[in-house]
């Protein structure tokens, strides 16, 4: 997922991560030292350990930071159990028992992060380095910190015998970065029981709008784009690059395919989700009055001159998007390869069909190139807005950072909630951290790292939410 945030006007940037709370004692500037209390301190030596854990997707291996887990619940008391088919590839369930019928609150997170090219870093992406004020390493950011989060609230209700007014399951999945479907979605089909009762998810995504050290507006994802990820392949004959046949062969007629891709219309278009979310952010972020000519003016938002000042993250959620992102062909220059392939990622908007559209890229394309699908989402209901959870979390937010708003965000890209709320379970995305813009690049990129102090406040803000939502009355 996964999500994103600024701290300098006019950028979004969607984000796995969210803002802040600031813990008295912790709100030193880099290089200064930090003096942590026992369990900011043992939730950054948990984070280290288990960004030390290589679960790149591909291949996963997440097993491996399934047992971290178990091992911690053995030593806790808590009940835990590795789940999933494939041996290499579990995830991890446990179960707090409320004794109550209440619906039941799912903490997700996923166990993979996406590969990591060690010589492009200054660090080594598994060390889980401290260096600099900082916590250094793939997953970091995406989305390491939420599942250590997540299990600190967990572990605190448990330690402390809290009474619960509901169950608290804890789930880290595998495959999520891979589109999940051997991870979140293969659970819910295969191994219902696990999810027995659970009526809430709070999982990564959402954005906010920082101001260094502060947050002026929270997002909590409620709906994203649906994924379509395909591969298009052409075939032909092999042979001498100097004696090409009249069809340039099979790497000419990809690139022609993928040309005539590109030219299918994707009007602009404003969901009632994404016209909320606009709404809401407009209510704190300067340029945003061009966002409310659009919500005022919809007809001619491709004709505005004002929609190219929109950062790429807005722009993504008022049309469907198809982006190349892979493409494979021959080894040597003088030789014309028999195949040659690409990938497409393709997003679509809340209330799009992925099945018209990939009619309609079929029939672009014609004969010419063979179509497979990786990967086809399927559109979910949004979550609403006016629920107990919803509103645990934004009380928290607004009291986190004083002054702040809160309104509702929509993904352009997506997460394993839109399994759950295909089947009508209320799922969230909200990360506690707050991430500075130049922090935020570093998602899915090089040199992942996430400020010290900026964890452990985040780990103080998802204690207090999920201690609220675990014991609000029925």
């Amino acid at each position: 997922m996964r999500g994103r945030l600024s701290s300098r006007p006019g950028t979004l940037i969607p984000l796995v991560a969210v803002c802040l709370l600031l813990v008295p004692g912790l709100s030193c500037r880099r290089g200064e030292a930090v003096e942590q209390g026992s369990v900011e301190k043992e939730a950054e030596d948990l984070l280290v350990r288990y960004i030390r854990i290589d679960t790149s997707n591909p291949p996963g291996n997440e097993t491996k930071a399934a047992r971290f887990f178990h091992e911690i619940f053995l030593a806790e008391g808590i009940e835990s159990r590795l789940v999933g088919d494939d041996p290499n590839r579990q995830s991890i369930h446990a179960r707090l028992d409320s004794g109550s019928d209440a619906p039941a609150l799912l903490l997700l997170h996923h166990l993979d992060v996406v590969p990591a090219i060690d010589s492009e870093w200054s660090v080594p992406p598994f060390e889980g380095r401290r260096a600099k004020g900082y916590i250094w390493g793939r997953g970091a950011l995406d989305i390491k910190s939420l599942g250590i989060a997540q299990l600190m609230a967990l572990l605190e209700l448990h330690r402390t015998g809290t009474p619960l007014a509901r169950d608290l399951v804890f789930l880290g999945v595998a495959d999520e970065e891979a589109g999940g479907t051997r991870g979140a979605f293969a659970l819910l089909e295969s191994e219902p029981e696990l999810f027995e009762n659970v009526g809430w998810v709070l999982n990564e995504g959402g954005a906010n709008e920082t101001i260094v050290d502060r947050n002026s507006w929270w997002g909590i994802e409620v709906d994203q784009k649906v994924p379509l990820w395909l591969r298009v392949v052409s075939r032909g004959s092999a042979g001498h690059g100097a004696l090409p046949p009249p069809d340039g062969g099979a790497p000419m007629r990809l690139v022609e395919a993928l040309s005539s891709i590109g030219e299918i219309p994707t009007p602009w278009r404003l969901t009632p989700t994404v016209a909320a979310y606009f709404r809401s952010l407009s209510a704190v972020k300067p340029p945003l009055d061009v966002k409310k000519k659009i919500l005022a003016d919809p007809s001619a938002w491709f004709d505005r001159p004002e929609l190219g000042h929109l950062p790429p993250g807005a722009l993504a959620l008022l049309r469907d998007t198809v982006s190349l992102t892979v493409i494979r062909a021959g080894e040597t220059i003088n030789a014309i390869p028999p195949t040659a392939a690409a990938e497409l990622d393709i997003r679509l908007l809340p209330g799009s069909d992925p099945a018209s559209f990939l009619a309609k890229l079929v029939e672009t394309v014609g004969k010419s190139v063979e179509i497979e699908i990786l990967l086809e989402g399927r559109p979910a209901p949004p979550s609403p807005v006016d629920t107990p959870l919803f509103s645990i979390i934004a009380r928290a937010a607004r009291e986190a950072s004083p002054g702040s708003e809160v309104g509702p965000y929509v993904s352009a890209g997506s997460s394993d909630s839109r399994f759950f709320r295909e089947r009508g379970i209320v799922a969230y995305g909200f990360n506690p951290f707050l991430v500075n813009y130049y922090d935020g690049y570093t998602i899915h990129g090089v040199d992942e790292r996430i400020r010290a102090r900026f964890f452990a406040s985040g780990v103080a803000l998802m204690r207090r939410i999920v201690r609220d939502a675990a014991t609000a009355a029925p």
